[in-house]
């Protein structure tokens, strides 16, 4: 039984990526157009929010969102998940109405036609070069006054004991504290369910129900201290709502 029903879970899986591939280069002349003009990036992420609705919606992933969606465009604030699975970014532009941009791995910007996400309307961010990386964060610093919405997820990668999160990075709650911008913490408690971040015959991978959890805001004060207290209480948000293991 556990072959069998392995089998109709690796023929969704191939699905789920043709559905991925296909949705992707049907819009992509378009997107190449609206991703590399920045005075076209608003419609560019509604274009993208679509394709990934559509995306879900082939797949047959509902989301079911628990907690109010910050909606407030005379602000900007920090969008934090906790990071387990590929999903994750979909379901975020499914759940989100507001435009966000990505700090996202350098290697995002380097996969041919996804990439087109990453070059220009998203920030990229190589972690092994610490100039670099801290550069990265200050422009996502001038993004957020600027009153652009970010997402940092901050285990920086998913981990390969799901649900159960890896250490945070500090660069998200950096950023909060030099913009004094909140972060909203984001529980995915799914995902990792669905479509686990392993690709061997017998990952968990099927169709079904996406829980979301919209965490209150986390309001930043002022130095050090601070940073690590917001970091402690986004990660116990977080984790209110992740199955134990």
């Amino acid at each position: 039984m556990k072959f069998i029903t392995a089998i109709f879970a690796n023929a969704w899986k191939f699905y789920f990526l043709i559905v991925v591939m296909l949705v992707i280069i049907v819009l992509y002349p378009i997107q190449i157009v609206l991703l590399t003009n920045e005075k076209y990036f608003q419609k560019g992420f509604k274009l993208t929010r679509f394709q990934a609705r559509a995306i879900l919606f082939l797949i047959g992933v509902r989301k079911e969102i628990h907690g109010n969606i910050p909606n407030d465009e005379n602000t900007s604030y920090i969008i934090c998940p906790n990071h387990s699975s590929y999903l994750d970014i979909l379901l975020l532009y499914a759940a989100f109405p507001t435009y966000f941009i990505f700090l996202g791995k350098k290697e995002l910007g380097s996969i041919p036609i996804f990439n087109i996400y990453f070059k220009k309307m998203n920030l990229l961010v190589d972690r092994a070069n610490p100039k670099a990386a801290h550069k990265a964060i200050l422009n996502a610093c001038d993004k957020l006054k600027n009153g652009t919405n970010l997402v940092i997820f901050p285990e920086g990668t998913i981990p390969t004991t799901t649900p159960k999160m890896k250490a945070f990075k500090n660069g998200a709650f950096y950023a909060a504290t030099e913009t004094n911008k909140a972060i909203v913490p984001i529980t995915f408690k799914d995902n990792y369910k669905l479509l686990e971040d392993d690709w061997g015959f017998f990952a968990n991978t099927r169709p079904g129900k996406s829980r979301v959890y919209i965490h209150s805001p986390v309001f930043p004060k002022n130095g050090e201290v601070d940073l690590l207290t917001l970091r402690d209480e986004t990660r116990k948000a977080i984790e209110s709502q992740l199955d134990s293991i």
